[in-house]
């Protein structure tokens, strides 16, 4: 009779797996939305959605153009011609602040995280969007030479990769660029299956890490990888 009792709550537990219960198998390979893709607190703890740059989706190619087009650096006839004829789905772009001391409220000076996420019909076209975004990323500002650019090797992302920009007080004063301002920015770009994925993680200097970007965005990549696009 113990024997039975043991066996059927086996049964039990494998029923609840099964049906995304405790064990929670189906839920963590099951579909995504657009917007459950981008960094949230999950992957960036205490970071807040931003109250200013609100979250943007796009559904075609020239919409993403005119209204996230802004965060590339200087794109190549070339790279945007790429682009348009890469099948391009949708995407999202999504800004979340990380507080700076006691302060929990928000302002320029905060760090901030940003999150592109583009859907394409194929792999492929994912790739040809990470290939454009990291090439993008390596590019000198078109009006500035005080920023300083280098690429940086990503752990633990099959395939992604790496580029910090940055500028310091010193570098813009050498320059004479006085719409610039100092700041550090670090870029992670990967695919996944019909995914390309950028995070982009910035703020004064000294206020943001090379291991902060890859910790959020290996959170990032863990919570999605694998996950398919909900049905149209």
């Amino acid at each position: 009779m113990k024997r039975l009792v043991l066996l059927l709550a086996a049964v039990a537990v494998l029923g609840l797996t099964a049906c995304g219960g405790d064990g929670g198998q189906a839920t963590s390979t099951g579909p995504l939305a657009l917007d459950q893709r981008v960094v949230t607190e999950e992957d960036a703890s205490n970071s807040k959605p931003d109250p200013v740059e609100k979250t943007v989706t796009v559904s075609g190619p020239d919409e993403f153009i005119s209204k996230l087009g802004e965060s590339f650096v200087n794109p190549s006839p070339e790279d945007v011609a790429a682009f348009k004829s890469a099948g391009f789905v949708q995407a999202i772009d999504d800004t979340r602040f990380l507080p700076l001391g006691m302060s929990t409220s928000h302002s320029p000076a905060n760090p901030h995280i940003h999150t592109t996420v583009m859907q394409f019909e194929s792999g492929d076209g994912a790739k040809t969007a990470e290939n454009i975004e990291h090439e993008d990323s390596l590019r000198p500002c078109p009006e500035s030479c005080a920023t300083s650019i280098e690429a940086f090797d990503v752990a633990d992302i099959p395939g992604a990769l790496g580029t910090r920009r940055h500028a310091s007080q010193e570098d813009i004063d050498a320059t004479g660029d006085s719409k610039l301002h100092p700041f550090d920015e670090y870029e992670v770009v990967f695919t996944d299956g019909v995914f390309a994925y950028r995070v982009r993680l910035n703020g004064p200097p000294g206020s943001v890490s090379e291991d902060q970007a890859e910790e959020i965005a290996k959170s990032l990549y863990e919570r999605v990888h694998g996950r398919p696009a909900t049905a149209a």
